[in-house]
C-alpha cells in the first residue's frame, strides 16, 4: 500500500499549469486576506482589489524571495 500518488507520466504538470495553479491559489490566499482585513467589504471589492494586483502576484510566483 504505497502512501504517494505518483501521476503517469502523461497526467504530470508542466510548467504553466503549475504556474496557473499557485496563482489560483495566491490570489484566494489574497482574497482572504482581504477579506479580513475588510469585513464589510463586498464579494465585488475584494474581486477588483485582486484584479488589481494581479501583476504583484504573479511577480511574488515568479521571484518569491
Amino acid at each position: 500500500n504505497n502512501a504517494y500518488i505518483s501521476y503517469p507520466p502523461e497526467k504530470k504538470m508542466d510548467a504553466d499549469e503549475s504556474r496557473l495553479r499557485m496563482a489560483v491559489i495566491a490570489g484566494a490566499a489574497k482574497a482572504c486576506r482581504y477579506k479580513d482585513e475588510h469585513p464589510r467589504a463586498s464579494e465585488q471589492e475584494v474581486v477588483q482589489n485582486i484584479t488589481d494586483n494581479v501583476k504583484e502576484i504573479l511577480d511574488k510566483i515568479d521571484n518569491p524571495f
